[in-house]
């Protein structure tokens, strides 16, 4: 009996063991799969039109396709400046190719420093407007600061649980749920139009935040006239 007890009490060691030895392997695999958004913004040159942009946009989609696990492109611009919104497969993909040739690049081109913003995305869905992109779209970034009691799997279970909110979200065409290096989490998304993405961040958005988390929310409205999407991979049976 005591031999048996043993062996039980060796193979609950060894289970341990293993489970706190494959943990951390387990929590980077998780790492390595969790797909990145990245916001760019840089300096809007004197004089470049929003019609001048959207036609570079459109030129330089075939280059952006063959970006090494870039999924999503929103070309974006607002009065200040011009970049994209980037979705990649994950935090390896997006530093490949935000390296430091690319820093580089744009330093030398512009003639100013760009400084790419990194979001975690652990869910993304696609919202109730079933239409494709189009000149009309406006991206909208959200940060949120997480309350103090909020930790990582909260707010992840948070985002996880408010997919069928936003899948049926009128005039939404998708939203990245995202989390910042800087503890905040929201959103990115692409609307139909200016009006459907001002309609959703109004007063009562507002509002609604600050009493739920104590202070407000940051809405970036940004122009995206044009979008470079990736076919959906099929899955592996």
């Amino acid at each position: 009996m005591k031999f048996f007890l043993s062996l039980l009490a060796l193979g609950a060691l060894v289970g341990l063991g293993a489970w706190f030895g494959l943990a951390p392997h387990r929590a980077a695999a998780k790492a390595a799969q969790t797909k990145v958004a990245v916001y760019v913004s840089i300096t809007r040159p004197a004089g470049v039109t929003d019609e001048a942009l959207t036609a570079e946009f459109t030129r330089a989609i075939p280059i952006y396709a063959r970006v090494p696990g870039l999924e999503r492109k929103y070309f974006t611009y607002s009065e200040a400046g011009f970049g994209g919104l980037y979705l990649f497969e994950n935090e390896a993909a997006a530093k490949a190719h935000f390296n430091a040739a690319w820093l580089e690049r744009v330093q030398k081109t512009y003639g100013v420093k760009a400084d790419p913003i990194y979001f975690s995305v652990p869910e993304v869905t696609a919202g109730a407007a079933k239409v494709a992109p189009s000149a009309a779209n406006v991206a909208t970034i959200v940060e949120i600061k997480t309350p103090w009691y909020g930790t990582d799997g909260l707010v992840k279970k948070g985002l996880r649980d408010a997919i069928p909110t936003y899948a049926a979200t009128p005039h939404l065409i998708y939203k990245y749920f995202t989390q910042g290096t800087d503890r905040s989490f929201g959103g990115i998304y692409l609307w139909e139009d200016q009006a459907s993405a001002e309609a959703n961040f109004g007063p009562a958005w507002h509002e609604r935040v600050t009493k739920k988390y104590g202070h407000d929310g940051k809405v970036t409205f940004l122009k995206a006239p044009v979008s470079m999407i990736q076919p959906v991979k099929s899955e592996k049976p």
